[in-house]
């Protein structure tokens, strides 16, 4: 089984807890979560983040609410990163230079 599925297994079983309001068995996945590599494109497409804190919330198991909060602060450090970076390239791309901007023609001082 690849990550991505592995991703959403773990999703589905965690949203099934929350919809019985039953956290037997959420320790382990988040454990099996936390050992797993994570990628912003992996938390997009799965959503997964929407799970862990659903359970998160409704939670009552400190230790659970604890690795939970973990969990989705590393993640957010993902998304951080991601937005950092392409700030970053904004910034790099939009910059004119001196010349582009005297004589008005940017296009032309671009190809040239």
């Amino acid at each position: 089984m690849g990550g991505e599925e592995e991703i959403v297994r773990i999703a589905r079983r965690l949203d099934k807890m929350v919809a019985k309001k039953s956290a037997d068995g959420a320790m382990d996945l988040l454990k099996e979560l936390k050992s797993m590599p994570m990628t912003l494109d992996l938390l997009q497409s799965t959503r997964i983040g929407m799970s862990v804190n659903a359970l998160r919330k409704q939670s009552t198991d400190e230790e659970v609410i604890s690795l939970a909060k973990s969990l989705i602060k590393s993640w957010k450090k993902l998304l951080d990163a991601s937005e950092e970076k392409s700030e970053e390239k904004k910034k790099s791309l939009s910059l004119p230079t001196s010349s582009s901007k005297e004589t008005g023609n940017s296009r032309d001082q671009r190809i040239l």
